[in-house]
């Protein structure tokens, strides 16, 4: 099992350069351009106060929440440049400062990936009783299916939890309900030109919404709290 320390330390010498090297390139705004359409999609109706992000990072998404939680000291204080008015929290996801149903949402982007799954089963015990009933959980992880099709190769913690439709509907339980699905990155963008990326987004974006959705890279999901 990874250790927290081990992905903190990893997070914290990162920080101050994490911003341009993971989404200062063509790769990176594509992914995110695509991030953002989903959150504004499934969040448009919940005020931004009524919502936290767990493992908010440097803040790229913070738009979308107006309280925000992760454990690296040195990424937080990077989101706390972008969003000094945001109520920003150092925490553990797996244990968070809040009250019961304090939230009508809360979402984590990029981060149920790097967790062995039984500490994802501990997130959404703390997401479900942070979240007010009738409230929603969004995150994305890796398409197992796609993984298995690629014959990808597991290396270290990082990104290296993929989960099924099917196993994350074990994982939920009676607890949580699968509202909407949508994929990400369907096409191999990580192998073609930087100038053909920016003009195939919105049909990636599209295609990531229909049954083709199958065969994107990642998967987010919905939940809704029970």
């Amino acid at each position: 099992m990874t250790s927290n320390q081990e992905i903190r330390t990893y997070y914290d010498e990162l920080a101050e350069r994490y911003d341009d090297n993971r989404f200062g390139n063509t790769y990176g705004r594509y992914l995110h351009e695509q991030e953002k359409q989903i959150l504004r999609r499934w969040l448009k109706d919940i005020p931004v106060k009524d919502c936290v992000e767990l493992g908010c990072g440097t803040g790229r998404l913070l738009d979308f929440a107006g309280t925000g939680v992760d454990f690296s000291p040195k990424m937080l204080k990077q989101a706390a440049v972008k969003y000094p008015k945001h109520q920003l929290q150092v925490a553990d996801i797996t244990d968070l400062p809040f009250s019961n149903h304090s939230f009508k949402a809360a979402f984590a982007v990029h981060v149920l990936m790097h967790l062995d799954i039984e500490v994802i089963r501990q997130v959404l015990r703390q997401a479900y009783r942070i979240i007010r009933p009738g409230g929603y959980f969004i995150f994305d992880v890796p398409n197992l299916w796609r993984r298995r099709f690629i014959n990808y190769s597991k290396g270290g913690w990082h990104g290296n939890t993929a989960l099924s439709q099917n196993e994350l509907g074990i994982i939920c339980g009676n607890d949580w309900r699968i509202v909407h699905t949508a994929g990400v990155l369907l096409f191999p963008i990580h192998q073609l030109p930087n100038a053909v990326r920016r003009p195939l987004r919105p049909l990636d974006s599209w295609l990531c919404r229909t049954p083709l959705k199958r065969f994107a890279s990642y998967h987010f999901y919905a939940l809704q709290r029970q």
